[in-house]
């Protein structure tokens, strides 16, 4: 799969949808959440933003959310980099196969 694979972007929405989480389907929700596309240059993007407001506020929250984002797309195998100074994770690879013992793969760093 190429960075900006269709694919990708719905094996991504699935696995984040399987863990509960709602996806916007446009790049910045208007009330907040969480929103997947592909970036042709970059690979999968996931944002998650706070609805209007003063973001500093959420600053704690917006890491919680990230750091489960990056948790559970890199336990199902995504490669998965954060992108300093944004509110962003970029996935561009596709899951591992399943390990033979059955767990799921580990956290990835880019």
């Amino acid at each position: 799969m190429n960075v900006a694979d269709p694919e990708l972007e719905r094996l991504v929405c699935q696995e984040l949808r399987d863990a509960g989480f709602a996806v916007a389907p446009s790049r910045k929700p208007s009330d907040g959440g969480l929103s997947v596309w592909c970036d042709p240059e970059r690979g999968v993007v996931v944002r998650w933003s706070v609805p209007s407001g003063d973001p500093s506020r959420h600053d704690t929250i917006r890491t919680a959310v990230r750091l489960a984002l990056r948790t559970i797309l890199g336990a199902a195998g995504f490669e998965v980099a954060e992108v300093a100074g944004r509110a962003e994770l970029v996935v561009t690879a596709a899951g591992r196969p399943p390990r033979q013992d059955g767990a799921k793969p580990g956290l990835t760093t880019p």
